[in-house]
């Protein structure tokens, strides 16, 4: 069968040449490397495996040939062993043997039943769909950069713990390779560029590029389908929202900044070293706002608990985490202890973490991911775990207001950030939402000469008061009548309830984390005796974190006065 032949497909063809052209020149050039070199005991596998390659040429009939020599003219190949696409050619291949007969007249060819899975690797490679910038692997077949860790690797190429080369071998022999040939890519890498339909974001250097349309050959670590106009109309409206839900002056500022934040640590122009927590009672348009900043990442949910267990649960739940962006944890319980305490560090610091899917095997995972919590609950982390934190306190809603009048006003913002589709029974955010998010977030950042000053914001961990114990509440009681240190001595009956309230094994841990829950300590201050003749030590409860404290005796009295009037 003839293709048509015009002059469309003379250009397409040509195109079609000079790119199989250069995959048989590097093919040619990975079999001549030094794979003596290559440090592993099956690297003599590799060449041999190479040969059997053949690039399939195309002219304007339908099915492509083989480049070899024969009296009966070419020979087709209407099924070959694989296809390889970089997203800017195609290309057919046969896998097997070829041999010409003396005089070279005629060629007989066997295929190869089972190509060696790394061939799948190195042949993308060769083509341009993976492409090596500083030391990653980055499939770059279509507009947008997707990175890819040993776990994409192991489900791209099927690699197994008992392939003959593993996951980490592949990758070693595509550095091998790399190294030797330097292939450029065949696209620009623009890893930390953002890409809608006439703007571009640049985050290296830090500008908004109006006007600019995507190139076919670069490709971007994001690609939205949006436009400029309709993201700035945006862009206001999801300011306005921030005004109306967010708590205070420091939230505010923490939470304007929150999604350039989590972008550049997307794409490595910044360094992760915090993660979020955002904090209210239900229903103050947390959720919302999740939605709205999560939507031009890869977002991935996750639940705490897990990641804080042991064996193959854990190891489960960090391979759900690979490749994630913005890591969402909603509906957790109380986020306390050790155990919570290491994952959050881990996910707060660390670039990779061991895991494993079900049915396969442990690899790395990427930890590209920044932490949002979106927490009901009681937190309280210590004091190294505080300086990651950063939090962003939400306005509760008045106590009277009713679940029609909050819909009310939620509902103009909910029509502008979201909307209704077939695939998803709640309303997913609109991408010109999301994109409005951090453009706003960046022109904050710009505000602020590109610093992340984040502000300390105490939460409020007390929701009612019958979360306090006796001793909690007493103690309360004595500061807020101008008693800013709570001696012993002078309230024997703070005393008692001591004795009465931590009691058993661990009692003294028990007092420390009640005290720590309402911003104090117990010390031995060291006062002058009465009579002037020396110093003598007593114990007391003094302010140990005064913007706790602060929330705390706030949020007391506030309760107070709502029992009082019920």
């Amino acid at each position: 069968m003839r293709v048509s032949f015009g002059g469309g497909l003379l250009t397409e063809l040509e195109e079609q040449r000079q790119a199989w052209e250069r995959l048989e020149n590097n093919h040619k050039r990975v079999l001549a490397l030094p794979w003596e070199e290559f440090d592993h005991i099956d690297s003599a596998k590799i060449p041999r495996a190479l040969d059997f390659i053949h690039v399939l040429h195309r002219d304007e009939f339908e099915y492509p040939y083989l480049s070899v020599k024969t009296a009966e003219g070419k020979i087709r190949i209407k099924r070959p062993t694989f296809h390889v696409n970089n997203g800017l050619n195609h290309f057919s291949v046969f896998y097997g043997r070829t041999k010409a007969n003396k005089d070279e007249t005629e060629t007989s060819i066997s295929e190869e039943s089972n190509v060696p899975r790394y061939i799948h690797a190195i042949m993308d490679y060769l083509a341009g769909t993976i492409s090596i910038y500083k030391e990653c692997f980055y499939l770059v077949n279509d507009e947008e950069l997707n990175l890819l860790s040993q776990m994409k690797l192991s489900e791209r190429y099927r690699l197994s713990n008992r392939s003959t080369f593993d996951v980490g071998a592949v990758e070693e022999m595509l550095l091998f390779i790399h190294e030797h040939l330097q292939l450029e890519p065949i696209k620009a890498i623009k890893t930390a560029v953002i890409a809608c339909n006439d703007f571009q974001m640049d985050l290296h250097t830090k500008n908004i590029l109006v006007d600019t349309l995507p190139n076919e050959k670069e490709c971007y670590f994001k690609r939205y389908e949006c436009n400029y106009n309709d993201v700035m109309k945006i862009v206001s409206t999801y300011g306005n929202y921030l005004d109306m839900v967010i708590d205070d002056k420091d939230s505010l500022h923490n939470a304007s900044l929150q999604p350039i934040y989590t972008m550049l640590v997307a794409c490595r122009e910044g360094t992760k070293a915090k993660f979020f927590v955002s904090k209210s009672a239900e229903r103050t348009g947390k959720g919302l706002r999740h939605k709205v900043i999560s939507a031009p990442f890869i977002t991935k949910d996750i639940l705490l608990d897990n990641l804080g267990g042991g064996g193959f649960e854990a190891l489960n739940a960090w391979a759900q985490l690979d490749g994630g962006e913005f890591l969402l944890a909603t509906e957790q319980g109380d986020i306390t202890g050790k155990a919570m305490e290491r994952a959050l560090k881990v996910i707060a610091t660390e670039d990779t973490h061991q895991a494993r899917q079900t049915g396969g095997n442990t690899n790395n995972v990427n930890l590209t991911g920044v932490l949002s919590i979106d927490s009901n609950a009681k937190i309280l982390l210590d004091e190294g775990m505080n300086s990651r934190a950063v939090n962003i306190a939400f306005r509760n809603r008045p106590a009277q207001e009713s679940d029609n009048e909050r819909e009310q006003i939620f509902s103009e913002y909910w029509e502008a950030f979201t909307i209704q589709t077939a695939t998803s029974t709640s309303r997913t955010a609109k991408i010109s939402a999301g994109v409005a998010s951090l453009v706003h977030s960046f022109l904050y950042w710009k505000s602020e000469k590109f610093k992340f000053n984040f502000k300390i914001v105490e939460m409020n961990n007390l929701l009612d008061n019958s979360m306090l114990d006796d001793v909690q509440e007493r103690i309360l009681e004595i500061y807020t009548k101008a008693n800013p240190i709570i001696y012993f001595e002078h309230f024997p009956d703070l005393v008692q309830l001591l004795s009465e309230t931590y009691i058993g094994a661990g009692k003294k841990d028990k007092r420390n984390k009640a005290l720590e829950f309402i911003g104090f300590k117990q010390v031995n201050k060291t006062v002058l005796k009465k009579d002037g003749s020396g110093y003598t030590s007593k114990k007391a409860f003094v302010v140990r974190n005064s913007k706790r404290v602060q929330q705390i005796v706030t949020s007391y009295l506030e309760n107070k006065m709502e029992d009082n009037q019920m």
